[in-house]
């Protein structure tokens, strides 16, 4: 499919603005959408810092200030991509990998709540001058079909475990499956496959809406909705900077979250070109050194505002793909009405309680749209035996290395634990290796001309 093709299925391309009413509508589904992604965060991380229950509520308010400021920043002057910024499951299980090991350090949780806000500021400080400097755009060639494939089909897989079990019931503290949720989970799957593949137009386009609105309704007598939080709020709290306290200096600290900072940008760079393939656009390298340059500046908000270092998502590919509405106008407004939501924590409280198997079921549907475009960069590859060896290695490794224990990788230093205990990193890694060090395609002999009859296939003649 030509790059005029992909635009032209889309409903709305990136400058197109919608009717106001499609605009609010499709707004509030970026925004339902990325809530199901922030809910549980602010609540585990909380919980792993020892913080009480203000202390969460007003981490979980920081969260959607900030990570909605951080997304209109990149909307207007970062990469300009529809892509959400969210939570890093990179940073915040540093955070909880951090918070288990201080006690045995003799470190309070206080102090390294407050070290961790100085390292994400300077991690932050970092990648802004890696994005100033141009850096990043030499490192695209790496970035190669099976590079790209394989960093697409990881991601989804290391995010399809804790989907499923989500949406079969069997979270954090509740480690069996639930009938009722399964039940719910179905239905929901079922409502946006048949509102993105039989609906309208219209309809396709708010196909994510439409399965959560479904999902919720069903919650209500199976008694799954759970009660929205309204004791104790007030109508507007601001977020308050540097709110664990005045940051401290921890070498170990802030190389830890440098080394973070630099690992997650394989996340912003597999959004991008994930994006990239959804609309149908090549974006430049100066649009990569401007993500990086903007992420960079979301950590130093994150450091200051206490709360946890963010990366434009993945999904904000699959929302697109789905929806077909590429418009950076209701991203822009979901964005404020992020910040809104920052300040008004009756209506983040009441947006939160979205019952978490729908919440996961929906995302799993919109992931397979990930798997499909890591499928088509595979089909650009003649898939000899040298590509079965840099694909087939990669994928096994990296699946294999999401179910290594964690106990397994306590004597190794730190910088390995967190690569090895991360299956998409280490298979990136491995994949990156392999396709440029250790197998490049000029070792190899030359491939065969394309006969005459595959190039009238190509040119489809």
């Amino acid at each position: 499919m030509t790059d005029q093709e992909t635009k032209q299925k889309l409903l709305y391309d990136l400058q197109e603005n919608p009717p106001a009413a499609r605009t609010l509508v499709y707004a509030l589904q970026w925004l339902v959408f990325t809530l199901a992604n922030l809910a549980v965060v602010p609540l585990v991380l909380g919980r792993a810092l020892q913080l009480d229950a203000a202390g969460i509520a007003s981490l979980a308010q920081r969260t959607l200030f900030f990570t909605g400021l951080a997304s209109l920043l990149q909307i207007l002057f970062g990469h300009r991509l529809p892509i959400m910024e969210s939570p890093s499951g990179m940073w915040w299980g540093v955070f909880i990998t951090l918070a288990a090991l201080a006690p045995g350090l003799g470190q309070s949780m206080a102090l390294l709540r407050t070290d961790l806000e100085m390292g994400l500021i300077l991690a932050g400080v970092v990648l802004v001058l890696i994005g100033s400097s141009r850096l990043i755009g030499s490192a695209l060639k790496l970035f190669t079909p099976p590079v790209t494939g394989s960093v697409l089909i990881l991601l989804s897989l290391q995010l399809s475990g804790t989907l499923v079990k989500g949406m079969l019931g069997a979270g954090p503290g509740s480690p069996d499956v639930d009938l009722r949720a399964m039940f719910l989970s179905a239905v929901v799957v079922a409502v946006v496959f048949w509102a993105s593949l039989k609906g309208r137009p219209f309809v396709r386009s708010v196909a994510v809406l439409v399965g959560i609105a479904a999902g919720w309704l069903l919650a209500l007598p199976l008694q799954m909705a759970p009660p929205a939080p309204w004791a104790g709020m007030g109508l507007i709290q601001w977020p308050s900077l540097f709110a664990w306290g005045r940051p401290t200096f921890d070498a170990g600290i802030v190389v830890t979250c440098v080394l973070t900072g630099l690992l997650v940008l394989s996340n912003l760079v597999a959004s991008v070109l994930a994006m990239e393939r959804t609309i149908g656009r090549e974006a430049s390298r100066r649009v990569y050194d401007r993500g990086v340059a903007f992420n960079g500046l979301a950590d130093i908000l994150a450091g200051a505002g206490a709360t946890v270092g963010v990366v434009p998502v993945s999904a904000g590919a699959a929302m697109v793909g789905m929806t077909r509405v590429a418009s950076r106008l209701p991203f822009m407004v979901f964005t404020v009405l992020m910040m809104i939501l920052g300040l008004l924590p009756p209506v983040g409280a009441f947006l939160s309680s979205i019952p978490v198997p729908v919440g996961y079921s929906v995302l799993l549907v919109s992931f397979c749209q990930m798997v499909g475009f890591g499928l088509r960069d595979y089909l650009r590859l003649k898939l000899d035996n040298r590509d079965f060896y840099v694909v087939g290695f990669t994928l096994l490794f990296g699946t294999g290395a999401m179910f290594m224990p964690p106990a397994a990788l306590a004597g190794l230093p730190a910088l390995f634990r967190y690569i090895l205990g991360n299956g998409f990193i280490a298979g990136m890694l491995i994949c990156i290796l392999l396709e440029h060090v250790f197998l490049p395609a000029r070792r190899f002999a030359a491939r065969p001309a394309e006969s005459s009859a595959e190039k009238k296939a190509a040119s489809g003649n």
